[in-house]
């Protein structure tokens, strides 16, 4: 999960790498830049197959979470696999900076709790356990490798979970007109 993309510039071809400071891709080449328009939920698909799915089994594709750290998601079942330095520090930045209200989330299923995947990255079985932290939802990590499996969602909730680190909603005249 090294490497960040797998962009090519649609100049000469050659592979691009993120901008050190701008959410952009520079080519080393011929030192094309090409900004992309703002990612949906902060994800970007870069292209190019990574590890297979643990869940679907499926290659997974590379991509970048909030333009700067490497990532790599499932078309298909929607989870996420990414370093758990880069889960941490955008959980961190991203509940500092909520700008939507906080919301309760559903009870997991405790079953969840029992389901084996594997590492994608090792092929070791991942430690599947609650996310001490809110959100209430089950993670998959792998110690040896690093990595954290997230389903659908899971980010999303841990996110928007009350908690004391999270930044609190302040509602705008806009939001008070509307009903």
């Amino acid at each position: 999960m090294s490497e960040a993309s797998s962009l090519h510039c649609p100049n000469c071809g050659a592979p691009m790498a993120l901008h050190p400071t701008r959410p952009c891709w520079t080519c080393a080449h011929c030192s094309s830049v090409v900004c992309p328009e703002p990612a949906v939920d902060g994800v970007r698909a870069t292209g190019g197959h990574g590890h297979d799915c643990p869940v679907c089994r499926t290659a997974l594709t590379r991509a970048v979470l909030d333009d700067r750290a490497a990532i790599e998601i499932c078309e298909r079942c929607k989870g996420i696999l990414l370093p758990l330095d880069t889960f941490a520090a955008t959980l961190t930045a991203r509940r500092r900076t909520a700008t939507t209200p906080s919301r309760t989330p559903a009870p997991t299923d405790r079953a969840e709790l029992q389901r084996r995947v594997r590492c994608p990255q090792c092929g070791a079985a991942m430690i599947t356990d609650w996310y001490y932290a809110p959100g209430n939802i089950v993670i998959d990590t792998c110690p040896a490798c690093d990595l954290v499996w997230l389903d659908a969602g899971e980010f999303g909730r841990a996110v928007d979970a009350a908690g004391p680190d999270r930044r609190p909603w302040i509602p705008t005249e806009r939001d008070d007109s509307v009903d």
